[in-house]
């Protein structure tokens, strides 16, 4: 907060507005254009970015007018229109480039990212892995994801363990995995998702 009460409300909306449409790396991605708000010290160099973000709000005007009592003026912002079909891509770049930034200078690196999935999660991570050249292991319960997202980490690279359980099941085994071994977490326990998920709410008001 002592931060973000250094520039004014207006500093910030000029700096973010400044940077839409650009291709200016890492800027032109609707996540990393706040990267001040994200993960301000990493360096450019580092970011694991395929220009996500900068989804469009629709006008769901029959919507609002048919089923939500005539509400006339009503907007949605589809996330789901990214790379891998999941807003989770928003909070994926993040996390996987904080994994590229930690990497080098670890004296026990960083072997790979893990994840449990029913979908969403292994979609977005085995992307952004692949983009950044790192390994990446998913573990989802078997016949409990849909065909069009196994496809994805399979069509990544990613090494994918089909598991006889439940999506807890396969959460409780990559825990076990992630403390034994030099795999990053990359599930939604870690709060780096967030970081990048939050930038859908700045771009609503842009």
């Amino acid at each position: 907060m002592e931060a973000l009460a250094r520039f004014s409300g207006a500093y910030w909306r000029d700096l973010f507005d400044s940077r839409i449409g650009r291709t200016t790396w890492p800027y032109g991605s609707g996540v990393w254009s706040k990267k001040e708000f994200v993960l301000p010290e990493i360096e450019p160099d580092h970011i694991v970015s395929l220009f996500e973000g900068n989804s469009n709000l629709f006008w769901a005007e029959r919507l609002g007018r048919d089923h939500l009592g005539g509400m006339n003026d009503l907007w949605v912002k589809h996330c789901g229109i990214s790379h891998t079909g999941s807003f989770k891509d928003l909070g994926m770049t993040v996390l996987v480039s904080q994994v590229n930034r930690l990497r080098a200078p670890l004296s026990r690196p960083i072997a790979g990212v893990g994840c449990a999935s029913t979908g969403d999660t292994s979609a977005a991570l085995s992307a952004y892995c692949a983009a950044a050249g790192i390994p990446a292991i998913v573990f989802l319960p078997a016949n409990r994801i849909s065909l069009e997202q196994l496809i994805q980490p399979i069509a990544n690279g990613a090494t994918v363990l089909s598991l006889d359980t439940d999506f807890d099941g396969c959460m409780r085994l990559i825990r076990e995995v992630t403390a034994e071994l030099p795999i990053y977490l990359a599930n939604s326990l870690n709060s780096l998702h967030l970081e990048g998920q939050k930038t859908a709410a700045i771009e609503i008001l842009q």
